[in-house]
């Protein structure tokens, strides 16, 4: 089998085990849902048969949440109720005590540990049979017919024409260039001195001068002005400020054990207190402003210029005086004569002439030699390979969630009997 046929197949046993699993997965994630509604349910049942009065509920502010509570819209609108005690009778007399006041209660998070299921998939590794295809190679003798060419060679004369180089010589007209003496007219140019004369030439200096001018110059000049400005800043005072805060003052008991006690008192409670109070503070200071304006100011200069001075001196002129003149001169000339001379040239003569020659032909001819034929035949090995699946696994783990829990937050007088308030615990966030 070839190596993409195997490759295939494996991948489609993976799939095959991952929609097993995945289907095994989900009857198992109903079958915990339905566990936790039936025993919301009976919960539900046992706070309505102990239902009695409701508590009163002491809301938090927004800054008084922690981070692990929920808001209290998500909280559950049901609150269990908690009993009333039951009345006492003291033993020296028939007469029953006066009805306590009611206790409040507010919510207090607790943190409770719970555990819960977790699904999850994990490779397991395990062997399959597989076939590993290899080629070996099978080797065969065998015997051929083989066709090969014998070289026959055979000695042969022929006549062949050929060309040979003959040497002649023959008078012709032939040009050719001399040095040849001839007298030719040559014309030629003199140059004669005539008599010198006097002129009168002038040079030019050029001597730099110096003038000294006044000039009025535009500049700027900086001068001093104070200017007064206003900085403003922030100053912290503490300040201590007298505050009133109210307290319950719980009365003497009564003198007998059978008379109505006095209510609580509210007393107002000065204490002092220190606050910072920020004040704006306001001052003014000079400044020097250093500032420009425009000056003109006599400035002496010196302008430099250029003064031309004009001086004769004498000059010698010599000039003179060209003319022409033919005379007669003996040359020599490089001229083309025409002359008679013998020439020797080459030509080719036609001649045929005997040769010997080997005539070469291939002759036809078999034999039998032996040679090896050289095959891959497929070999099948069985062999054991790992194949890596994934399966649902279930496990449970320990957590800590947060949990609102009903407490008493002012207790009655030590002198009555009352009953253990029983704790409502309301569920909190649940996380699957």
């Amino acid at each position: 089998m070839k190596p993409w046929v195997l490759g295939l197949t494996a991948l489609g046993l993976l799939l095959g085990a991952g929609g097993v699993a995945s289907f095994g997965a989900d009857e198992d994630e109903k079958k915990v849902q339905e566990d936790k509604k039936e025993k919301k349910d009976k919960k539900e049942k046992k706070d309505d048969a102990e239902q009695g009065p409701a508590p009163k509920i002491e809301k938090k502010k927004d800054g008084d949440k922690k981070d692990g509570d929920k808001k209290q819209d998500d909280w559950p609108k049901t609150v269990p109720s908690v009993p009333c005690p039951p009345t006492m009778h003291h033993h020296g007399g028939g007469v029953p005590c006066p009805t306590p006041t009611p206790c409040t209660y507010k919510y207090v998070t607790q943190y409770q540990t719970r555990t819960r299921t977790v699904c999850e998939y994990v490779p397991v590794k395990t062997q399959v049979d597989a076939y590993e295809i290899c080629y070996e190679e099978v080797r065969t003798p065998k015997v051929r017919k083989v066709c090969y060419y014998k070289e026959v060679r055979t000695p042969k004369t022929g006549v062949r024409v050929c060309y040979k180089p003959v040497t002649k010589t023959v008078p012709q007209k032939v040009c050719v260039y001399k040095w040849v003496d001839e007298v030719i007219d040559q014309t030629c140019y003199e140059t004669l001195p005539k008599a010198p004369r006097e002129e009168t030439h002038y040079t030019y200096e050029c001597r730099p001068t110096q003038t000294k001018k006044t000039i009025e110059v535009e500049c700027w000049e900086n001068y001093n002005v104070k200017e007064q400005r206003t900085r403003c800043y922030t100053v912290n005072h503490v300040k201590a400020v007298t505050r009133y805060a109210t307290q319950v003052v719980q009365p003497p008991c009564p003198p007998g054990p059978c008379d109505t006690p006095p209510p609580p008192q509210t007393v107002c409670v000065p204490y002092t207190t220190y606050e910072c109070v920020p004040k704006t503070v306001c001052e003014k200071y000079d400044v020097d402003v250093v500032k420009c304006k425009k000056v003109m100011k006599p400035v002496e200069i010196i302008v430099y210029g250029q003064e031309t001075v004009k001086k004769p001196y004498k000059v010698i002129i010599q000039e003179y005086e060209t003319r022409k003149v033919t005379k007669q001169v003996r040359v020599k000339v490089y001229k083309a004569v025409t002359e008679i001379q013998n020439v020797t040239y080459c030509t080719y003569e036609k001649v045929e002439e005997p040769y010997n020659y080997v005539e070469i032909c291939y002759k036809e001819d078999w034999k039998e030699e032996p040679y090896t034929e050289v095959c891959w035949k497929e070999v099948r090995k069985p062999v054991k390979r790992d194949c890596v699946t994934w399966q649902m696994q279930t496990r449970t783990i320990c957590e800590t969630v947060p949990v609102q829990v009903l407490v008493p937050c002012a207790p009655a007088p030590s002198y009555h009997y009352h009953a253990p308030a029983p704790s409502a615990v309301v569920p909190g966030p649940t996380c699957y």
